[in-house]
């Protein structure tokens, strides 16, 4: 377990850092305990180092503990769509050291920074974001994603901190990624693009190589 306001310091430098080395989060809702180490495997294989495990999976904690125990030095282990207080303190006592939701609600992310966790709650209103930062979020996920232009994201950058951190989530394509970053998202959070239910980690990598590649070719 974390603990001190130094280490979650250092929890948000390490966070940073994996988006800077490649932004993307991937989201592995449904995903099965029994398969969650060799899907992980192949996403760091493509650079990708934030795995999010939904709470809305089976047996989700158990899947974060596992996975924390057996890949805590190539990945860091996110929770996702948490809704409540009890859903972050579990996860974060699994493991999870992001807690990802769907919307802003003051309750998770007063858990989440109890239990030395990051929160990036889900946003979509000026409102909103102001409202999570003043809460305290870390970071905050633009959700739906393919509902909100980049134009207003440079807005929301006039009027929150300059250290803000956007995610953009829902909707995410290959092609709009470097328009989302020019804009200054640091991030952003893919789901069914990359990882469905019965999907075998060849196949999760492959899709997976399709966005980390966006990145490094020049015509992109």
């Amino acid at each position: 377990m974390l603990g001190g306001e130094g280490m979650t310091d250092t929890l948000r430098i390490d966070f940073l850092s994996r988006l800077a080395a490649t932004p993307f989060i991937a989201t592995l809702r449904g995903v099965q305990h029994a398969e969650v180490v060799e899907i992980a495997e192949a996403l760091v294989e493509t650079g990708i180092s934030l795995i999010e495990i939904t709470v809305d999976s089976s047996e989700p904690y158990f899947t974060m503990e596992k996975l924390a125990l057996r890949m805590s030095d190539q990945v860091m282990v996110c929770a996702g769509n948490v809704l409540t207080e009890e859903q972050a303190t579990d996860a974060a006592n699994a493991g999870g050291r992001v807690i990802f939701s769907p919307v802003f609600n003051r309750d998770v992310i007063e858990a989440s920074k109890k239990k030395k966790a990051l929160s990036v709650p889900g946003i979509f209103t000026a409102t909103e974001a102001v409202a999570a930062v003043e809460a305290g979020a870390d970071a905050l996920r633009i959700f739906p994603a393919d509902n909100f232009s980049t134009q207003a994201l440079r807005e929301f950058r006039t009027v929150l901190p300059e250290d803000m951190i956007y995610i953009p989530t829902g909707g995410i394509t290959a092609h709009k990624v470097k328009s989302y970053m020019a804009a200054g998202a640091a991030g952003f959070g893919l789901g069914t693009s990359i990882y469905s239910p019965g999907v075998t980690p060849e196949e999760v990598q492959e899709r997976a190589k399709v966005f980390t590649q966006i990145l490094v070719r020049p015509d992109a």
